[in-house]
Parts: structure tokens; C-alpha cells; sequence
């Protein structure tokens, strides 16, 4: 969250060169970008044009938006990864819950 309140730089990590994409033209939002997915830059099809349909990462800089607004808390969010998980395996995809 920067200091007018409103904004938020995005930085994200990653291997994958569409989603490296993805972040280089998505540097920062608005909390109206946050709120809501109608007209948001975070789900514009021209930013994701290098995303499948089932890429999680718009829906992942959604989450993280929420937490730096202070609308979702990180600690109940660290305590749901604990025990929910999307792992990648080599040639397979396993989703874990415990």
C-alpha cells in the first residue's frame, strides 16, 4: 500500500514468462481495481492476454490486495495456507486439504 492510501505497487515472483508479463504491465492498482472485477486492470483481458483462463494469479493479486487494504486478515490468510495447498508436480497436479 503506497502512502496516498489508494494505491498498491504489485510485485510478483515467478518463473513463468507470461505471468512475468502479466507483472511487468500490472506495476500497481487502485483500491477501486481491488474492489471490484467490472472495469478492474487486475482481470483486463488485455493485461491477462498471455493467461490461460485457469491461471490462478489474478485471483492471487486479488487476495493480496485485500490483505494490504487491511479487508482481509494476513494472519487468519498464513494460518489457511497452513493448511490448504496447491502443490505442481512434475507431470501431474495434486490439490491438497487437510
Amino acid at each position: 500500500m503506497q502512502p496516498d492510501g489508494n494505491t498498491i505497487k504489485i510485485r510478483i515472483a515467478t518463473d513463468c514468462d507470461h505471468i512475468k508479463e502479466y507483472a511487468d504491465i500490472l506495476t500497481e492498482v487502485t483500491l477501486t481495481d481491488a474492489m471490484t472485477k467490472k472495469d478492474s486492470r487486475i482481470s483486463e483481458s488485455d493485461i491477462k492476454l498471455g493467461l490461460t483462463p485457469s491461471c490462478m494469479v489474478p485471483n492471487a493479486v486479488y487476495y493480496a490486495c485485500w490483505m494490504e487494504a487491511g479487508m482481509l486478515s494476513k494472519h487468519l490468510a498464513q494460518d489457511m495456507a497452513e493448511s490448504n495447498s496447491v502443490d505442481f508436480v512434475k507431470d501431474k497436479c495434486e490439490i491438497s486439504k487437510l
